[in-house]
């Protein structure tokens, strides 16, 4: 038997899922994320899965090693090297007053760099836009550089040099020169971390690469020999922020598009299953433990993003487009100094998690809410481990409702997840009507331990008619690990009029990304043929400075990649300028080599029907509610609202007023009754 494992932790729940790739046969399993050595929860779950270590065929992870040390600050001592006169560009940056989303702000302050002043470098060289020398490389200045770093106990370099993706000839005479004195001590070139022009992005995204590098390395280190030591003898990879996946070697080199990797194996399962429920246009709602992952989702096709931001730092790396807010079902319900009800983004986690595990929580969260409204139930594991009691959470519940001035436990656990609602639907909004797009025309899919227990809520707010909770759902982030495609995404700016006389140099540029992407495809051992190719070109009206991304085909031409770009521009902004120049800025390209599909299929049980029924709040009080488990819903009937779904990892809350059907792909449809 040859098995695909997909692993995703979390901060609350390490995730597992184990995928017979003869049968299709999926087990899953959670265990408590464990800080400090997550190896440990992984291997929990593995156990769980009862999968035999000699049987892994390919085991895939998603990480948030390189993302909590950019959020804690607890990277490596890094110290930074620029073309003289760049000392402080890491600090100038683009000379904005604003955080995200905001035009300017008389109260925002810039994070401090992550690299110190003492630790930037001035290096007496310099190239050209057009990749000619300017200056040469100091050797001498450049040696005594080294020889401070060596005695500054430096634990990562970055190199970033004016114009290097166009010449990269001096950083790649430093890197030599750095690893001759600094063996063993990695170092990241902004050439090839970032190949495009915009000096600050570039520069940004090499300090974060080479800021996490050691961490990551470290926690790879510690995974691989954990894994080959408990007899894993198969491909161990990576999930990217991309919604592709990595070898280990690509992500030591680049861990920076690591960033968002579990949120990322959520988006790629949830188009699948949403596919296969016969809708294309959705919104992926995936909460867990600590946080709600949010993403638009057009046509089954993901929004896949270059320019982002991570703690107030520009991240110029290929990630799925994901909003992420501060409510899940740990998020810890507490009151300001003035008196005022707040929910998240501080999470319990998973020690000591809510006051209903019995781990030592003391502070409510919207888990113990919806334990009070009966929207859980007592003596049923969550996540197959913990039983929730709510001997304790009651009365910190009732103590909490008294300090507002609120008549119940009840109603202030309903105002509780109301809040943690609300917080969703904000999210969902900033990715929606924000951008142009109407969430009425949508489909809703839940996943996450706790997504499907309020996708209805969201749902109603937003006035979106269908709701899919994906099999597995619970789990769904791990199983989106094992379906996605092993993918490499590379880049070129070239800077071109959009004219016949610069097809001839597009053609060549991405004629030398397809080769190096099947090159690296082949290092890896995969069949150079096997390899599919997605071309993209970032275009731009002369003058202007930002770009559309518009696909291309293997054949271009001025006159086909103008109308694109502008009907591209037009669907973007309401208008276009169809007799102005345009230039291509970016070639990119997605080399990739595809993963057999899992396709689920609904298995008819013996014994159908609910297991039981009990009391549950829904809006203004309680009604009586019937108990499903998941697997015992008849397959293509409608049922009746109120309901409630089990199943391990998850729990559906079906509200009054809304009908559930299971379909013959195991998706628990949701829909608005007239």
């Amino acid at each position: 038997m040859a098995v695909a494992v997909g692993i995703d932790i979390g901060g609350t729940f390490t995730d597992v899922i184990a995928l017979d790739l003869e049968t299709g046969e999926v087990r899953a399993a959670k265990s408590l994320t464990s800080y400090g050595d997550e190896t440990k929860a992984l291997i929990e779950g593995l156990q769980d899965v009862g999968v035999s270590y000699g049987e892994i065929d390919r085991l895939v992870h998603g990480t948030t090693i390189g993302t909590n040390a950019i959020l804690e600050r607890r990277g490596a001592r890094t110290a930074l090297l620029v073309t003289a006169g760049f000392r402080d560009l890491l600090v100038i940056g683009r000379t904005r007053r604003m955080a995200p989303n905001t035009l300017f702000d008389l109260t925002f302050q810039r994070p401090d760099p992550l690299i110190p002043r003492a630790l930037r470098y001035d290096i007496e060289e310099r190239v050209g836009a057009s990749g000619e020398t300017v200056r040469p490389l100091d050797r001498d200045a450049l040696s005594a550089v080294l020889d401070d770093l060596e005695r500054q106990d430096i634990e990562s370099v970055a190199v970033c040099y004016l114009h290097a993706y166009a010449a990269p000839g001096h950083e790649l005479e430093t890197r030599a020169a750095i690893r001759e004195k600094l063996p063993g001590v990695p170092v990241s070139l902004s050439h090839e971390v970032v190949p495009e022009y915009r000096e600050f992005e570039r520069l940004s995204t090499t300090v974060l690469n080479a800021y996490i590098a050691p961490a990551l390395e470290d926690y790879l280190a510690r995974l691989e020999t954990v894994l080959r030591g408990h007899g894993v003898r198969g491909a161990l990879f990576i999930m990217a922020s991309s919604g592709g996946v990595l070898s280990l070697d690509r992500a030591r080199l680049f861990p920076v598009t690591t960033v968002l990797s579990g949120p990322a194996g959520g988006v790629v399962a949830a188009v699948q299953a949403a596919a296969a429920a016969g809708a294309r246009d959705l919104i992926t709602c995936d909460m867990g433990g600590t946080s709600t992952d949010v993403s638009m989702i057009r046509d089954l096709t993901p929004t896949v993003k270059k320019d982002g931001v991570i703690a107030g730092m520009p991240l110029k790396s290929t990630q799925i487009d994901i909003s992420t807010v501060g409510a899940g079902g740990g998020s810890i319900a507490w009151l300001s100094d003035e008196g005022q009800l707040h929910v998240g983004p501080r999470s319990a986690g998973s020690r000591p998690g809510p006051i209903c595990y019995g781990l030592g929580g003391t502070e409510p969260t919207i888990t113990d809410a919806n334990l009070v409204l009966g929207r859980l139930t007592v003596g049923r594991k969550l996540g197959g481990r913990i039983e929730p009691s709510v001997e304790h959470v009651v009365p910190a519940m009732r103590d909490l409702a008294g300090r507002l001035g609120i008549e119940s436990p009840e109603r202030m656990a309903d105002g509780i997840v109301r809040i943690g609602v609300a917080k969703m639907v904000a999210s969902i909004r900033e990715i929606s009507i924000a951008r142009g797009h109407d969430p009425r025309g949508c489909a809703l899919v839940a996943f996450g331990g706790a997504g499907p227990m309020h996708a209805t809520q969201v749902a109603e707010a937003l006035a979106i008619p269908k709701v899919i909770v994906p099999p597995h759902a619970g789990n769904l982030s791990a199983l989106g690990l094992v379906s996605a495609d092993l993918r490499i995404d590379l880049g070129e700016t070239v800077l071109l009029p959009n004219e016949p006389a610069s097809m001839p140099a597009a053609q060549e540029a991405f004629a030398r990304l397809e080769e190096t992407g099947r090159d690296r495809f082949a290092a890896e051992g995969f069949a150079r043929a096997a390899v599919n190719i997605e071309r993209v070109a970032e275009m731009r009206y002369a003058g202007q400075a930002h770009e559309l991304a518009i696909p291309v085909a293997a054949e271009i031409g001025p006159a086909g990649l103008a109308d694109a770009f502008n009907t591209s521009y037009e669907q973007a902004y309401g208008h276009c300028n169809r007799d102005e120049a345009i230039e291509i800025v970016n070639l990119r390209l997605a080399a990739s080599v595809p993963v057999p599909q899992l396709r689920p299929r609904a298995r008819q049980a013996d014994d159908t029907g609910a297991v039981g029924d009990r009391a549950v709040w829904f809006r203004d009080g309680f009604t009586a509610t019937a108990i499903y488990e998941r697997h015992r819903i008849p397959v293509g009937d409608w049922l009746p609202g109120p309901a409630i779904v089990e199943e391990g990892g998850a729990t559906t809350v079906v509200f009054p007023d809304w009908r559930i059907r299971r379909d013959e792909h195991d998706n628990l449809n949701l829909e608005r009754m007239d």
